[in-house]
């Protein structure tokens, strides 16, 4: 009954994730000291002080991601993951539905680690496919961390992991904690299993 609490939270939070932002972009500079602009990525684009980041790449040659192809494809494999998680919930205690859950776990870790190379990947694209005609062309090409700052001209760019990344996160540790909950549940009914046995042949 615990796992399936486990694998229960686990798909709710990975169903979460559809609905919130998975990764945040904060941006800061000295001339602006009581302004910080805004983006967010969520399953429908990108979010936030568009307009206004627009503009000020422009200077710098940047040019902004209107299309996302590997943003469709994170979400169809979130929802796909949150269905498996659930089914995991309801998957039994046979060694197939062991095995489905340990593969779950694994399909999990393997999703967020597929995601943080691809998220990287579009991040040194953006920094470094830039219009080489821009009027700032002084700044030079640069690559934002997957979490973390980076300096582009005046202005200090934040990256980090948003609250949908977080519910992602979490479902995967879950998803791995589920694996654990039930093995250490099978240990434990084994033993009491063998402790029923020795009793018996004491009595008898």
């Amino acid at each position: 009954m615990r796992t399936r609490y486990v694998y229960l939270a686990a798909a709710s939070l990975a169903a979460g994730a559809l609905v919130l932002p998975l990764w945040g972009f904060a941006m800061t500079a000295p001339q602006y000291p009581d302004e910080t602009l805004h983006l967010q990525v969520a399953r429908v684009g990108i979010t936030g002080d568009v307009h206004e980041i627009t503009s000020l790449q422009q200077y710098i040659g940047v040019h902004f991601p209107t299309d996302l192809p590997e943003l469709t494809s994170a979400i169809r494999a979130i929802a796909g993951l949150s269905v498996f998680l659930f089914i995991a919930a309801f998957a039994g205690n046979s060694a197939a539905a062991r095995w489905y859950r340990a593969g779950c776990a694994v399909v999990a870790i393997v999703f967020v680690l597929a995601s943080a190379a691809v998220v990287q990947n579009r991040l040194y694209r953006v920094g470094h496919e830039r219009d080489p005609q821009s009027p700032l062309r002084s700044v030079r090409n640069f690559t934002p961390p997957l979490i973390g700052p980076v300096k582009v001209g005046n202005f200090t760019v934040w990256s980090f992991p948003h609250v949908g990344a977080a519910f992602l996160l979490a479902a995967t540790v879950l998803s791995v904690a589920g694996v654990r909950t039930n093995a250490d549940g099978r240990r434990l009914s084994h033993r009491g299993e063998a402790g029923v046995g020795v009793a018996n042949k004491a009595v008898a």
